[in-house]
């Protein structure tokens, strides 16, 4: 599975989101919105949910739809527990973690949405409420973080662009 990520890929993907035209912040709540989403909402829902929210607060589709993938078949092994057991936490009754592990495995493991569903209503409502409260917490948190750096790293890549341009300006004007 590994073969499929690669620097490159990646590099690429963030050089474009930093040359697009479109302003900081649009792109930092784009980042935002999917990175909460990622964590708030299981699998299957996420894009069905980003898409429509990103168009009402006007974020950016693109990087917004990319890290809902935040939570993905190969990171959900490891999230979503530690997810639900920070949130049995919050909620004042903590669960073990190799439980969660245990009872989660047949959640990720549902074929289509019907029986996610159906595997959600037998897993019982603390677990569920765990789940979400952590993914809120999760969500914000990282939701914050993937913000400020978004909008950081925009303005530092465009102020450098812009004053790479200018001085090959000058350059040219002096020649």
């Amino acid at each position: 599975m590994w073969k499929y990520f690669s620097w490159r890929l990646y590099k690429a993907s963030f050089l474009k989101m930093m040359r697009s035209s479109d302003r900081p912040d649009y792109l930092a709540r784009g980042v935002a919105l999917g990175l909460f989403i990622g964590f708030l909402v299981p699998m299957g829902l996420q894009i069905a949910v980003v898409l429509p929210l990103a168009f009402l607060l006007k974020a950016a589709k693109i990087p917004a739809v990319a890290f809902t993938f935040v939570t993905n078949h190969l990171t959900v092994f490891f999230i979503y527990p530690v997810q639900c057991w920070i949130g049995s936490y919050l909620m004042f009754h903590p669960f073990r973690y190799e439980v969660l592990a245990d009872q989660l495995r047949g959640l990720i493991d549902a074929p289509d949405m019907n029986a996610a569903l159906e595997e959600i209503a037998r897993l019982g409502g603390q677990l569920v409420a765990s789940f979400f409260l952590g993914g809120l917490l999760f969500g914000v948190i990282f939701g914050l973080f993937g913000y400020f750096l978004t909008y950081g790293a925009a303005i530092r890549f465009r102020a450098r662009r812009d004053a790479r341009k200018k001085a090959r300006s000058r350059t040219a004007n002096n020649l």
